[in-house]
């Protein structure tokens, strides 16, 4: 027996073959289409993984944008009561005096904008990627359990197991390696179905944001253009 290592990012195929004997073609055929699998699961997990990280990234920018939102919310309070847009009845109770630099909070206010808006970018690209793997659950496909990986990648060699006595390949081997292909695809399945449910919460929280800040912006504008009036830089 000759063992033969044929390296792959996913993982390395070790097959055992009887140089004895010449491989059929259909053992050929079968092993190429083994070997075609493993490209595909190694294209999932890179899917996986640049999904996973964008996801996170969103989740990270989310919050911070979030807290930053109500920080500059609060002070915007301030502001429009000071200027008379409001009847105070909603000020937040402050113990200790405290100033407010209002030009800075309108520029602290622009800045989360453009980052809001930076941080859309991301969310697009993100949910079409999503939405790429969604569209891969066919109802109408007899392999919908095999999803995002076609059924014909898997079960390669069932109908080549019983023929043993005619192959090059050591079955026992093929059998090993073949296991270890389809545990590390289990793994992989157990982690996409994670990303998709993590996703909708990433994209809701997204949502929320969106729901939380723009009110904010308005109310903003509204106030600066009453602050430049005030200050004779608009007319009235």
């Amino acid at each position: 027996m000759k063992t033969i290592v044929r390296p792959h990012p996913l993982k390395d195929i070790i097959l055992e073959f009887d140089e004895s004997k010449e491989q059929p073609d259909y053992e050929k055929e079968a092993l190429e289409r083994y070997y075609m699998a493993h490209d595909v699961v190694w294209d999932l997990r890179q899917r996986l993984e640049y999904l996973a990280k964008g996801l996170l990234a969103i989740q990270e920018h989310t919050r911070e944008s979030e807290m930053e939102a109500l920080r500059l919310d609060q002070s915007l309070v301030f502001v429009e009561d000071s200027l008379g847009l409001s009847d105070g009845k909603n000020l937040p109770e402050i113990k200790d005096e405290f100033t407010i630099d209002v030009t800075g909070l309108f520029q602290d206010l622009e800045e989360h904008n453009r980052a809001v808006q930076d941080l859309y970018v991301l969310v697009d690209d993100m949910t079409q990627r999503y939405n790429y793997e969604i569209d891969l659950i066919d109802p109408a496909d007899e392999y919908q359990e095999h999803w995002p990986v076609h059924g014909r990648h898997f079960g390669i060699f069932d109908e080549v197991y019983p023929r043993y006595e005619e192959l090059s390949v050591n079955i026992v081997s093929l059998d090993d390696d073949e296991q270890t292909f389809l545990e590390i695809y289990g793994e992989m399945f157990e982690v996409y179905r994670e990303n998709l449910d993590f996703a909708e919460k990433v994209f809701e929280a997204y949502r929320r944001l969106i729901e939380l800040v723009d009110p904010i912006y308005k109310r903003a504008s509204i106030a600066m253009v009453i602050m430049n009036q005030k200050m004779g830089n608009l007319p009235n």
